[in-house]
């Protein structure tokens, strides 16, 4: 029922992008944008994994619907890792090892996404987006080189975001970007319940063609 719920919302989001792009009248082109991103670990996520990930990207390309609204897809890729000290572990066989445990998460968002330019024309242009759709994420927790949980699966995943775009030069369409984002990742395993970060995240925004 969970999933069939988180489905249903995905498919309305993008129903309504659907909707938006049909009646609007084109205003701009499509605009690719590529970020560096680190992630900091929120709520029970960071009582497992308390390391910040500074091994991540960000990327979007969005069609200017109207001279302030853009619509499109948005992805990424995060890395996280967090190593504990040896302590003594018990298998699922009854059996008892003393071993290094460690995370290792990768997760890779496949968002329908929507943008708002509140100042299109101005030398800093400030932006809130959305972004709502799916997350395949790789799990695994090692107790030495021994597995103890490993698991591929995707899930649902959103995105609010906001931040700045500064034009190289008034009017142009290339030029710097940087936001912040909340990621929220819902995720199950023995140690984890949600993947949920914040994320920092810089780079360039360009067009791609008019």
């Amino acid at each position: 029922m969970k999933n069939m719920k988180q489905r249903n919302l995905i498919l309305f989001f993008v129903a309504f992008l659907f909707a938006v792009v049909a009646q609007a009248q084109p205003k701009g082109g499509t605009q690719l944008t590529l970020q560096y991103k680190a992630a900091l670990p929120t709520g029970t996520f960071k009582n497992t994994v308390s390391d910040n990930s500074f091994r991540g990207l960000q990327a979007s390309v969005l069609y200017g619907v109207t001279k302030n609204l853009a619509v499109g897809f948005g992805t990424g890729f995060q890395d996280f890792y967090q190593k504990y000290p040896r302590q003594l572990y018990t298998l699922s066989d009854g059996g008892d090892l003393s071993a290094v445990r460690s995370f290792s998460i990768q997760s890779i968002p496949l968002l329908a996404q929507v943008k708002w330019n509140g100042a299109p024309d101005a030398g800093i242009q400030p932006y809130v987006a959305l972004g709502v759709g799916g997350n395949l994420v790789s799990y695994n927790d090692y107790a030495g080189e021994f597995s103890l949980e490993q698991k591929t699966k995707l899930g649902f995943a959103a995105r609010p975001e906001a931040g700045l775009f500064i034009p190289f030069h008034k009017g142009g369409e290339t030029g710097f970007t940087a936001g912040a984002s909340y990621n929220l990742m819902p995720f199950s395993s023995t140690a984890v319940s949600n993947l949920n970060h914040i994320g920092i995240q810089a780079g360039l925004s360009f067009p791609l063609r008019k």
